[in-house]
């Protein structure tokens, strides 16, 4: 029997695609602990699932939903840097708080969803093996597929692929905050660089 852990946002998108995965996983005879925020209690416990809160006094109950309310009143640009500093500081409240209760709880692997990027380097400073969950598959970047937050049709021409490159350079550059965070991490654990900035959002 191994103790997995699941890494993932306290939302239902990703809750959905997860807790079942952990189910199957509880099935099969494994134990299972998703370990987050305490917005994510109750769909987890619901589930019958084992739930670990990280960082309960930086997130308390209904944080999210207080985020997402902010959230709603922005659009545009405007948004866009929300929803970045928001999983910057997330990305950071993991890192400095999930390691120590994750080892306590004696979890062996780590199910890391694609939107929770600190979660990979986490379990490499653990020294235990994770996967990587893509629940959020609009985040994957493709030349030929229009970034996820322009209204762009999609069109097979050499202009459009560069036009769809561009899109994708802007938003790299506004999510460096999240890299940056992991990064600064990863050298104080004296872990390796990533090769691509990009493996810091996907792994």
């Amino acid at each position: 029997m191994t103790h997995f852990g699941i890494i993932c946002p306290a939302t239902t998108g990703h809750l959905n695609t997860l807790l079942p995965l952990g189910r199957e996983l509880q099935k099969r005879g494994h134990r299972v602990t998703v370990c987050g925020i305490l917005d994510a209690k109750a769909k987890t416990v619901a589930a019958g699932l084992d739930f670990l809160a990280i960082a309960p006094a930086e997130a308390p109950l209904g944080s999210t939903a207080q985020g997402f309310a902010q959230l709603g009143k922005m659009s545009g640009s405007k948004a866009l840097r929300y929803s970045i500093s928001w999983l910057q500081q997330s990305a950071v409240m993991l890192l400095s708080k999930a390691p120590d209760a994750i080892r306590a709880a004696g979890v062996e692997a780590l199910l890391v969803d694609q939107i929770s990027p600190a979660g990979g380097t986490i379990a490499e400073f653990l020294n235990i093996p994770f996967v990587t969950v893509c629940s959020a598959l609009v985040m994957n970047q493709e030349p030929g597929v229009p970034p996820f937050f322009t209204n762009w049709s999609y069109n097979s021409g050499a202009w459009a692929h560069l036009r769809n490159r561009l899109g994708y350079w802007a938003v790299n550059r506004q999510t460096r905050p999240i890299g940056k965070a992991i990064v600064e991490y990863r050298q104080r654990w004296n872990l390796p660089i990533y090769p691509s900035p990009r493996m810091l959002i996907l792994s």
